[in-house]
């Protein structure tokens, strides 16, 4: 009985909530990871109204509100989750499947998403997911990318920032091809202007170019492999998914400590997204394997095929070796270590939907693989959580629960701590005080 007044409440809330969030509600007498420390607090109670937490305490001290919604039950509540390397569908997809994949971040407890690929399209949405008007998490977005496609001259470079800037980009999106002359105008110009730049490191610039230039974040910890590779890096570029896979057999381990020291030194953030290079190089995820996953049933059929297309081009070149790969991706966990060892700041991001990442669902793997790398589940846990609210610059409202701070939550029928993945877990989402029961995101 207690399960259906919770599905009947929760889907009431849901159909109910607008842009006031004037809804208030009560979780009372859960279990409450704060994500303050990594102790799970009992018999707690959050109050949100207006879509900020209010009250958190010892659930017999709680003062409940008249009027209130009251979620009741053996629940451990915890702060949502931000995919920091995400990518939302160009409206030229559809709005049907951009809505879905908005739906799906928030069905797995993505609560803030950072949108690594934009366009005009995004900014609205960005500006509808802040009302209310769509279901969505939160949504920073970067603008169309710099590229050696884009970006083939100083002058073209610095006037894509000042256009970005303009248009309301929050940050902006790098990929590989560009010059050094190219990226140093763009880096000038974004310092000049107060904009980000963040993603991928062309080969004209390398890892060191990068940190000196203080660039955001580094995603898929991209140019490591060539650091450590020496004279062996100085070849042709390769395919973009590669990311030093090709030069796994001259890798010098003893320069991992060091690379990961001169990350920290920089302030420099990395996104690993080490699920996206397991998908494509782990030989035990055969595309059977990976088909079986949760959340691929949810995607487009032609979206799947053109990942299984994908997979089995990589998996039949000559370039693939099983044992190079799990070479490869063997470094990688130890290189994530090396960065979390040394203080340099790791944020949760998977690259979804890209290549077997379903949006949500394959933040739950990358939580997993960071585990598997020799972090605790608390400080993986804080990647997606406190870690986004220190790179936001809002460390007093967003990545735990305490007062003031944004309702973003995690309802869940298991300790987070203890059940990494947990997206199965997942019994209801709340963004910026918006709640939805998790049977009506599927």
């Amino acid at each position: 009985m207690k399960k259906l007044i919770f599905v009947i409440v929760a889907t009431l809330i849901a159909l109910f909530s607008n842009q006031g969030h004037a809804q208030t509600v009560v979780f009372q007498d859960i279990n409450l990871l704060s994500m303050e420390s990594d102790r799970v607090q009992p018999n707690h109670t959050v109050i949100v109204k207006d879509g900020v937490i209010d009250w958190v305490g010892p659930a017999a001290e709680a003062e409940l509100p008249r009027g209130a919604v009251i979620i009741s039950g053996e629940y451990y509540l915890m702060p949502g989750l931000a995919e920091m390397h995400a990518h939302i569908p160009s409206e030229r997809q559809g709005d049907e499947y951009v809505q879905q994949v908005l739906k799906m971040y928030v069905s797995q407890g993505i609560t803030t998403i950072r949108g690594m690929l934009g366009e005009p399209s995004h900014l609205e949405l960005r500006e509808k997911a802040a009302s209310g008007e769509i279901i969505s998490p939160r949504i920073f977005t970067s603008g169309p990318s710099f590229s050696g496609n884009s970006a083939t001259n100083p002058k073209q470079a610095r006037q894509m920032v000042r256009n970005q800037k303009e248009a309301g980009y929050d940050l902006l999106k790098l990929h590989p091809g560009l010059s050094r002359e190219v990226f140093d105008a763009m880096a000038d110009e974004a310092k000049k202007l107060g904009m980000e730049f963040s993603g991928h490191i062309s080969y004209d610039v390398g890892l060191e170019r990068t940190l000196e230039a203080g660039q955001g974040t580094i995603d898929h910890l991209d140019r490591y492999m060539e650091f450590f590779s020496g004279e062996a890096a100085n070849r042709p570029d390769p395919n973009i998914i590669y990311f030093g896979y090709d030069l796994t057999p001259h890798v010098d381990e003893s320069l991992i400590d060091e690379a990961a020291q001169r990350t920290v030194e920089a302030g420099v953030w990395n996104v690993p997204t080490n699920t996206l290079l397991e998908n494509v190089f782990n030989p035990e995820n055969t595309v059977d394997v990976m088909m079986d996953w949760p959340g691929v049933d949810r995607m487009p059929e032609n979206v799947v095929n053109g990942w299984r297309n994908y997979i089995a081009n990589i998996r039949s070149s000559e370039d693939y070796d099983e044992l190079q790969a799990q070479n490869f991706l063997e470094i990688r966990k130890k290189l994530t270590l090396a960065l979390h060892e040394a203080r340099a700041v790791l944020l949760l991001g998977a690259d979804a939907p890209q290549i077997f990442n379903p949006p949500g669902y394959s933040a739950h793997r990358e939580l997993e693989l960071l585990v598997e790398s020799g972090l605790t589940p608390y400080e993986a846990l804080k990647t997606g959580t406190v870690n986004v609210g220190e790179y936001l610059e809002e460390p007093d409202q967003t990545g735990k629960i305490a007062k003031g701070y944004r309702a973003d939550l995690i309802l869940l029928s298991v300790n987070p701590l203890n059940s990494i993945p947990f997206g199965e877990h997942i019994d209801g989402v709340m963004v910026d005080g918006i709640w939805y029961w998790s049977g009506g995101l599927n």
